[in-house]
């Protein structure tokens, strides 16, 4: 995009077309902000975006989810009276939906005459992210009596849709049908969605015996979610069986390391914790810091483990302080492991994975 960038500014014939090239460029290459950014200068310059223009805007709108920017895409191409192509109301669609905005989602979808796969995709995925999975589910029965053949995004989109909600008859169902009804053949993804919906019903033999009979190479992907699964439902036993597989095969994943000396220090097999750490040392593994966020009055604060810089920081430690010292008083007393454990029984250890999350709880 750097290249397109230049020839972009050196040209002297811009026009609809190269603009709209450009904002497209930065949506599709992961520069939505860039892609909106040049979508307002286009605005300002007085060229009058096409359809096409809009896609690439809405597209971008979408990854960073930006609706405020989206429901004015929307509005404009009403104003100016564009007769909207069933590809734009399905950019629209999935706009709506990646930005959490079902109602308007849902009545886009509605007004389309023809609905495609992308369409429904784009509806059915927006109701499973926003923790509507039976909605979600229900859309696809209408998609399938409506006569649109589902696709592998269809099926990923259901199989998450019966994770969260817990179906896990209806998950196997799903994953059957897809090779019997429509010679769809299940990729990793579909394999994932289906240990995940038998991990997060703490059905950990199952998602055993089905990672072993996987027909096709899945890497760590599969065993790493049953791992952080095996941890949060603290089944030791399944999660260290999880995790020597994912050290086997060479994973550079921190968390996963993380994750099974923990396992392994909740069972205080401090040997394990020690060979667990030093692999990491010897794979070059490091730990990635961690990122809390926290949007207050329309203005977003981040904060980065060992990068703690704040206008307030010092109002925030006093605060964290006070509320820590609250908890004591109150009796409070975490697991030994947890990890508000240090904060509470020593000085505030802010260069700490949790401090971060601990510091926009504090500023908030």
């Amino acid at each position: 995009m750097d290249d397109a960038r230049l020839m972009f500014e050196s040209s002297a014939g811009k026009n609809s077309i190269t603009w709209s090239a450009m904002i497209t460029g930065y949506a599709q290459n992961g520069a939505s902000r860039k892609a909106l950014s040049f979508f307002l200068k286009m605005h300002m310059a007085g060229f009058r975006p096409s359809e096409f223009t809009f896609v690439g805007f809405l597209n971008a709108c979408s990854d960073v989810v930006a609706l405020v920017e989206g429901k004015q895409a929307h509005a404009f191409l009403l104003k100016v009276g564009f007769e909207l192509q069933a590809y734009v109301k399905s950019a629209l669609v999935d706009m709506y939906a990646k930005c959490g905005n079902l109602e308007d989602c849902s009545l886009v979808f509605k007004r389309m005459r023809q609905r495609d796969v992308v369409a429904w995709n784009s509806i059915i995925s927006g109701f499973s992210q926003n923790g509507c999975g039976i909605d979600a589910l229900n859309l696809f029965e209408e998609m399938k009596k409506e006569g649109t053949e589902p696709d592998h995004v269809t099926f990923v989109n259901v199989l998450s849709s019966c994770s969260h909600v817990g179906l896990v008859e209806r998950g196997w169902s799903y994953l059957r049908s897809m090779l019997n009804d429509y010679g769809l053949v299940p990729l990793i993804e579909h394999y994932a969605c289906m240990v995940d919906i038998l991990s997060r019903a703490g059905l950990f033999k199952e998602a055993k015996d089905f990672i072993e009979s996987v027909p096709i190479n899945h890497g760590t992907c599969l065993w790493r979610i049953v791992l952080g699964a095996c941890h949060n439902y603290r089944n030791f036993d399944i999660g260290a069986y999880a995790g020597e597989r994912v050290m086997e095969l060479g994973s550079q994943d921190s968390s996963a390391y993380i994750l099974l000396a923990n396992i392994y220090a909740a069972w205080s097999r401090w040997d394990d914790v020690e060979r667990i750490r030093g692999l990491m040392r010897l794979r070059g593994v490091d730990k990635d810091p961690g990122c809390s966020w926290v949007e207050l009055y329309n203005t977003v604060h981040v904060f980065v483990a060992r990068e703690l810089q704040h206008p307030e920081i010092e109002d925030i430690y006093a605060e964290l302080r006070r509320l820590i010292k609250n908890m004591k008083d109150e009796g409070y007393r975490p697991a030994s492991r947890s990890p508000c454990h240090d904060y509470l029984e020593s000085e505030i250890k802010f260069q700490t994975e949790e401090a971060s999350q601990l510091m926009a709880s504090a500023l908030s």
